[in-house]
Order: C-alpha cells, then structure tokens, then sequence
C-alpha cells in the first residue's frame, strides 16, 4: 500500500509555527540553531518559520521578517514560509492591498519564499485577493482550509468552486483543525480537491484523537503532496504529526539521519513536552469527536487543576456555537456553570 505514495511528496516541518502555540512564539538560541541543523539533514522540503504581521509582544517568531529570517535561519537548506491569518486582513477597515501590506511589513521573497494564508473553508471566497496580492509580491502562496471536516458536501462543493477561481495558488492544505477525521474522511477530501484544483493538495494533520500519523499516511496514499509535521508532535492542543514517526515512514531516511532526528527531539522536545503536556487525552479525545476547538483543553489543562472528566464537563455545556471558535470569556462562563 506504501508503494502508491508518490516519489515527489514533500515534507513540511511547522514545529516554531505551531509549537509557538504552548512556548509564546519564543524559542532559545540553542533550540533553534540545533532545530536547522537538523533540519539540514533531513529529507524536509519546507520549514515554517512562525506566523508574521501578529504584535511583537506575541513573541519572537509570531511576527517574522525577512531580517529575523535572515538571522535565525542564515544556515537552513531548505525553503522557508510564513504563516497570516487571514482574519487578520479581513478584520481590518483597510482596502486588502494596505491591510496584506501592513500584515507583511517586513517581508520580501528571498529567505522566506511562501506564505501560508489559514482561513476558514467559509472565507475562501474572501481570500481571493489575499492571495493575488502576496502573489504580486513575489511569495508562492498555500492556503490551509481550516475546519474543513465539519463542511457538508454542499458546503464542500461551495468552497471547490470559490477555489477553483484561485489562480494564484500553489498548494491547498486540507487541515484537520479539530483533530476529528478518521483516514476514510482524509482519504474522501483530499481526492475529491485534488481531482479539482489545479493546484497541489497538502494535509495539516492534528492528534486529538490518535490519528495523525495514520491519517497523513492516507492523504500521502490519497495523492496529497505536502505533509507538514512537527518535532515531538508539538502543536496546539494535542499537536500536530510527529517529524520523527511521519520522516521514517514517508521519506528516504537513512539510519544516521533519524538518530540525529531522535537526538534532537529527546534533547530539546521531550523536555518541552514534559512542562506544557501536549498529546493524546481522553479530554482532546472528546473535543476532537464533538469538533470542538482543542484551545479549549489546552487552556483548561495549562495549571493541570482540572481532571480529563471535569474538562469533559466543561466542554458538555459549550453550544454549538461556541464549539468551533474558542474565546476567552466562554471559557469563564462554562467555568462559572460547572463551579
């Protein structure tokens, strides 16, 4: 079954975007220069660098220059992208032109050479020129369709054709936002857009239900060309795929280049994963069965006050609403309910 996977599939390592999610966007010199050395020995195409156009208070690598870029990863190898938040251009009272250019100050193709656009398979129609105008910049451009699973067809077929408009577009990632598909759904999905776009597809995978792995192994197999992992898994909520599982089964690895991978991950990312405890839980189990947004648990499990049964109650009483766009104050009221 392997052997359908397609010699020309790349690698994303997403690590200081997503792990950026549990550390602040701030990582430590040595962390980082280990981090692209390694990288440099690995069959990775890709490397994300962090988020761009967020405040500098966010920390360090939510909002990435071109000279930041240039001074952590002056060694890196491979190709390096950006994520923006396209509610972040949407938000803003500005025409899109001077609201891409504000978002993207600082940021010239070179270094970085892709941005990635996040947006939710509802706006893809509003991002269309979000991504005409990144790509009049210069910058190749992905756009990661956030909660995709939660779409009916119809509303699949919606977002298809709002695509297919996209010319501009160099990969469309499928990104399991929830952590709620099984391998048959990735399978359905990616197939159904690659058959469609002209563009490549990719799939973001997240762990909230033990999946990951196995789920970017059937978007491979269902004729995905872009995987992203991270180091130790680390991302928002349960986290993302692991570099050190998804590398050895993907990609062609020699036995010297995974014991570097595997050295690297227990030297700086078990220790990480130890403090902030991302991974599987019955909790992330839950949220990612319901659709519910896993910044939810990840925020009831920061002070580890709370048991996997008491977040589940919590969690109970969000309304469908609520479920899939996390904030702060539904977080105080559920609290209050359940006190």
């Amino acid at each position: 079954m392997l052997g359908m996977i397609t010699d020309g599939l790349n690698v994303l390592d997403c690590t200081l975007r997503d792990g950026g999610y549990y550390t602040g966007w701030d990582f430590s010199p040595g962390l980082v220069s280990d981090y692209i050395a390694t990288i440099n020995a690995l069959p990775v195409r890709m490397v994300e660098l962090g988020l761009a156009g967020k405040p500098e208070s966010s920390g360090y690598f939510a909002s990435m220059t071109t000279s930041k870029a240039e001074e952590v990863a002056a060694d890196l190898l491979v190709k390096a992208c950006v994520m923006i938040d396209a509610k972040d251009v949407l938000a803003s009272e500005l025409p899109i032109a001077r609201a891409v250019a504000r978002l993207t100050h600082g940021l010239l193709p070179g270094r970085i050479t892709t941005i990635r656009v996040a947006a939710h398979y509802s706006k893809v129609a509003a991002c269309r020129d979000i991504c005409a105008e990144l790509a009049q910049r210069g910058f190749r451009l992905f756009l990661n369709l956030m909660q995709i699973d939660a779409a009916d067809a119809a509303a699949v077929e919606v977002c298809l054709k709002e695509l297919e408009r996209i010319d501009s577009l160099d990969v469309l990632y499928i990104a399991d936002s929830f952590g709620s598909m099984k391998p048959a759904r990735v399978q359905e999905l990616i197939g159904r857009f690659a058959s469609r776009l002209q563009s490549r597809v990719g799939f973001h995978g997240h762990d909230n239900r033990g999946y990951a792995l196995i789920n970017s192994v059937a978007a491979a197999m269902a004729g995905a060309t872009w995987i992203d992992c991270t180091m130790s898994g680390m991302g928002r909520g349960a986290g993302n795929t692991a570099s050190e599982q998804l590398l050895p089964v993907l990609a062609r690895m020699d036995a010297s280049a995974e014991r570097t991978l595997l050295n690297h991950v227990r030297r700086h990312f078990d220790p990480l994963r130890e403090r902030h405890g991302w991974g599987i839980s019955a909790a992330y189990q839950f949220a990612g069965s319901n659709f519910i947004h896993p910044s939810y648990v990840q925020k009831l499990r920061e002070d580890g006050a709370l048991s996997d049964a008491k977040i589940i109650e919590v969690l109970s009483n969000l309304s469908v609403d609520q479920r899939s766009n996390f904030a702060d104050e539904n977080l105080s009221q559920l609290m209050a309910k359940v006190a």
